[in-house]
């Protein structure tokens, strides 16, 4: 029983393991469930992504009382690094909401938006938005130099390696940014932030609950960006 437990939801071992993983869990299945309801333009998926993001950053902050902190300065860093996305996730959220209310409902909760054609000026804000997700990781990894001083080397792979993985998690929130801004192509951001998750939930040996979970993550964002299609563009503006 024990081996399939850690199979579907990688290795616990207290009742705090239980409650982090259980909120990754739902926090995962909280975005898996915002793509579908945001590929129908439907306002409870931003509802869903606030939840997600919640659920999400409660379960980082909780890791830090089953791994503990050496100083309470790592501790406050390690919090800060956690936080920040927690909060950006949250706040995007309520963003996209007010954005898709600025357009007039077709059904119950769903809005008649129009879509933002590609240019270089539409990219920098999901790109910035994917930027700071990916300066907040490495907060925890400075937090370890903070925690032993010179017995911890911070080797310049490390630091990029924690930057690329952070980038690559960040363009969820950046991919969800694009969405608000009502940019089709920013779900195939969402497609390869969920494909990278799983190489991470992989490696972390997190379990295959999640690693199916961020499948279905990347499913339903080639599904949106299929749907969006049928949707108009905004027509130009005449001067």
């Amino acid at each position: 029983m024990d081996g399939m437990s850690e199979l579907l939801f990688g290795r616990m071992t207290g009742p705090f393991d239980t409650v982090i993983v259980a909120m990754s869990v739902v926090g995962t299945l909280a975005m898996c469930g915002a793509l579908a309801f945001l590929a129908r333009r439907h306002e409870l998926g931003w509802w869903l992504v606030t939840g997600s993001f919640l659920f999400s950053g409660l379960s980082t902050l909780l890791s830090l009382l089953t791994t503990g902190a050496p100083t309470p300065q790592s501790l406050i860093l390690f919090a800060i690094g956690a936080l920040i996305p927690m909060v950006l996730g949250i706040g995007l959220g309520f963003y996209g909401l007010l954005s898709f209310q600025k357009f007039p409902l077709t059904a119950p909760r769903t809005r008649g938006i129009t879509l933002h054609r590609f240019s270089a000026s539409t990219i920098l804000a999901p790109l910035a938005m994917a930027a700071v997700f990916a300066l907040a990781s490495l907060i925890p990894v400075v937090s370890l130099r903070v925690a032993y001083g010179e017995g911890m080397q911070l080797s310049l792979g490390l630091l990029l390696m924690s930057l690329i993985s952070g980038f690559l998690l960040g363009l969820l929130p950046a991919g969800l940014l694009g969405l608000a801004h009502r940019s089709r192509w920013a779900w195939l951001l969402i497609a390869v932030s969920a494909l990278a998750s799983i190489g991470a939930t992989v490696l972390t040996a997190r379990g295959s609950v999640l690693i199916f979970l961020f499948f279905a993550m990347a499913v339903l964002a080639f599904f949106g960006w299929g749907r969006w299609g049928s949707i108009p563009a905004k027509k130009p503006s005449r001067s």
